[in-house]
């Protein structure tokens, strides 16, 4: 198994943990609260096409995070797939973007780069975007709420092969699993 995979999979248990302490205070919080139907995460896309590989990290990234009409019709890697069964509040096609932006990563950051990773949320009600923080901080993150609704999480890391992807996958899954909005990372 590849350095890759590895660091994706011990992610994605981690992802999985984190999900299931979220799933079982949103259910605590929303038992007496009446069904919502609104469960689509939406996120804008702001990240430019022409974006050259070294510029991946030098600006905050944000991304689109609703299904397209045609995600069930295009065809993806076993990788994309295998990912997308570890992050089930991500869609493919956010995923596919993260995962081609891994060699730019790797280039830009070297493996053993002491990085800081700051990734911002967006959150319906102050109440969840302090389950975030909270979760975010049991996990290693500092966070700090930059309003009522929004707040950052930032963590120092050595790099390897996949682990800014890994972040990534976390924490906007993170987001999304509390109906939340990721609105993108800095690397610094």
């Amino acid at each position: 198994m590849g350095l890759l995979k590895r660091t994706l999979l011990a992610a994605g248990v981690a992802a999985a943990a984190g999900i299931a302490a979220a799933a079982i205070f949103s259910v605590k919080e929303n038992d007496d609260k009446s069904d919502s139907s609104d469960d689509e995460v939406n996120f804008i896309n702001i990240a430019d096409a022409n974006d050259k590989e070294e510029d991946v990290a030098k600006k905050p990234q944000k991304f689109e995070q609703k299904k397209p009409e045609s995600d069930e019709e295009k065809e993806y890697s076993p990788e994309i797939n295998e990912i997308s069964e570890l992050y089930p509040f991500l869609t493919k096609p956010f995923i596919e973007e993260q995962f081609n932006r891994n060699d730019a990563f790797n280039a830009q950051y070297p493996e053993d780069t002491l990085i800081t990773i700051t990734h911002k949320a967006k959150f319906e009600e102050a109440k969840v975007l302090g389950e975030f923080l909270a979760i975010a901080e049991a996990n290693g993150f500092s966070g700090t709420a930059l309003n009522d609704t929004e707040g950052t999480v930032t963590k120092k890391m050595f790099t390897e092969d996949g682990a800014i992807l890994s972040d990534i996958y976390n924490v906007s899954n993170q987001a999304a699993c509390l109906h939340g909005t990721y609105e993108g990372y800095s690397i610094v």
